[in-house]
């Protein structure tokens, strides 16, 4: 196989007349209302996938479902799409134009000429995505591509228990998310939040390579560039999450020399071949683009990108009438479509929304109610976001979700601190949908789960018996997660910390229901994490 790296998450898979095309993303207009643009810009690169046989695409976010490229595409291309339940999926990939998807349960395979391709569904219901494993049966190599979905411990298990030997391993390191430069914390928190961040990413991105020990590590679906000037600054400021190959490399050789031998950070048009593991650099956009140079960069590219930008916000004019009674009735059906998980907020949000259009509103979770306020300093409230009403009537249209807003960064919030975290709300908001919150809620539910069990746990200062899911988003937890200098509990997958005796938690409204069991001193069950290797804050 050769992998010809296309930006962002894209890749070209190449295998006796089978090109298999991963998650192509070339839209100038960049993805989330334009706050997203791909990094370097790749559009060069776009005519590689031409001649292709199969295009996968991971999950919905538009870094990766890219609507423009996937309409385009020829109607002979087979498109491979995950099958999720969530209406909104079923309507994304029903206005395609393109040909129609093949959707693939989780651990299903498709048979590509050699290729054989093993689908992975995200092992939570709050993350719609997935990941490809690649198999070339002529050659035995194998290809993993995780991209942004986060595996679990017993799925990277039984990747490697299906493939004792894998060539590449390919998954993102760079955190993409709005916390917590959107928010209004102080600067110094905002900061240090920020950097356990980034080390969480980093070391997350390791643990996955730690688990499949491929010959090639590579990193990719790296940062995005943010080139709206009201945007900019995120990416620079102390308080970004978005890691760069050169932090990722230079982290990965002081604590782990070995795996920054086998790791690449490649840029649009570099190639790998699988087989003997030799990478070929691109030496065209090497001319053009270099991390070590960033600001000039971006600032040309932001002037090159401007009319593309500006279309996208021209479409979104202030509205012409108040939207509170569309923004009432939005979440009346969110409440009447998941009222427990509604009233488990357990908080007032604040919706402060600027503009022709707007006001000052005011969500009650407890009351499942909505009421017009008066502003910030007048009306109690435990959370707000405040937005332009420019960007209000696509989400109450359907046409996208609060998360997919949220990764805009074309907003602000507050919350009381950074513990404050409100896993519920966050459920909530991210469905957006009446049908989607209820597919969330029936997938959530416990028949449908896996049976929750729990494991001893022996410490210096006791023994405990300790469930083994993570309250936050249900990742597997183990002895081996525990943490003597924390005296916590570190969940594997983001990093949140549970205190014991008590199981509470440094990072979210969650705590984690441990039991002592006898207060004599015990010794540790299962060997306890190099101190390089803990986990930080979400």
């Amino acid at each position: 196989m050769k992998i010809t790296f296309l930006g962002h998450a894209g890749a070209l898979v190449e295998a006796d007349g089978v090109k298999l095309v991963c998650d192509p993303w070339f839209s100038t207009g960049g993805a989330f209302l334009s706050g997203w643009h791909q990094l370097p810009d790749n559009s060069p690169y776009a005519p590689l996938t031409r001649g292709a046989t199969h295009v996968y695409v991971s999950h919905d976010h538009q870094d990766h479902f890219d609507a423009e490229v996937l309409n385009a595409l020829d109607p002979s291309v087979t498109l491979l799409m995950p099958a999720y339940p969530l209406p909104s999926w079923k309507r994304l990939i029903g206005a395609l134009r393109g040909p129609a998807p093949v959707l693939l349960g989780d651990r299903e395979v498709f048979r590509a000429g050699p290729l054989r391709l093993r689908l992975l569904h995200s092992p939570t219901p709050r993350h719609q995505d997935s990941a490809l494993v690649i198999e070339d049966t002529s050659t035995g190599e194998v290809v993993v591509n995780l991209n942004d979905c986060q595996v679990d411990r017993d799925q990277l298990l039984a990747i490697r228990r299906l493939h004792p030997r894998i060539d590449v391993v390919m998954a993102q390191f760079s955190g993409a998310t709005w916390f917590p430069f959107a928010y209004s914390f102080p600067e110094r928190d905002r900061v240090e939040a920020a950097k356990r961040k980034k080390v969480n990413s980093m070391r997350r991105w390791t643990r996955y390579m730690r688990a499949l020990d491929p010959r090639r590590a590579v990193a990719f679906a790296g940062p995005p560039a943010l080139l709206d000037p009201e945007l900019a600054g995120h990416f620079f400021a102390e308080s970004s999450v978005f890691t760069t190959p050169p932090e990722l490399l230079a982290w990965l050789r002081h604590e782990h020399p070995d795996l920054a031998e086998r790791t690449v950070a490649p840029l649009p048009g570099d190639e790998l071949d699988v087989f003997t593991g030799v990478s070929r650099p691109n030496p065209k956009i090497r001319e053009e683009f270099d991390w070590a140079d960033l600001p000039a960069y971006t600032a040309d590219y932001a002037r090159r990108r401007a009319p593309a930008i500006a279309e996208v916000l021209a479409a979104r004019p202030e509205p012409r009438s108040s939207l509170y009674d569309d923004f009432a009735a939005h979440f009346a059906a969110l409440f009447a479509a998941g009222g427990s998980l509604c009233r488990a907020v357990d908080a007032v949000v604040a919706f402060d929304v600027r503009g022709r259009g707007g006001g000052f509103w005011l969500v009650d979770f407890r009351s499942l109610r909505v009421r017009e306020g008066s502003g910030p300093e007048t009306d109690p409230h435990d959370y707000r976001f405040t937005l332009s009403s420019r960007f209000l009537p696509d989400i109450l249209n359907g046409d996208t979700s609060w998360e997919e807003f949220f990764f805009s960064f074309r907003f602000q919030a507050w919350r009381p601190g950074i513990a404050a975290y409100n896993e519920e709300l966050m459920s909530v908001l991210r469905c957006s949908s009446p049908g989607d919150l209820a597919a969330y809620l029936d997938q959530s539910a416990p028949d449908r789960a896996r049976e929750p069990g729990t494991f001893r746990l022996g410490t210096a200062t006791g023994t405990y018996l300790v469930p083994d899911a993570c309250p936050h988003l249900g990742a597997r937890l183990g002895p081996q997660d525990y943490d003597p200098e924390l005296q916590s509990i570190v969940c594997p997958q983001h990093g949140w910390r549970f205190a014991l005796p008590g199981g509470a938690c440094s990072n979210g409204r969650a705590r984690l229901d441990v039991t002592p069991v006898d207060t004599a001193p015990d010794t540790v069950q299962g060997a306890p994490r190099h101190p390089s290797e803990r986990q930080e804050q979400k």
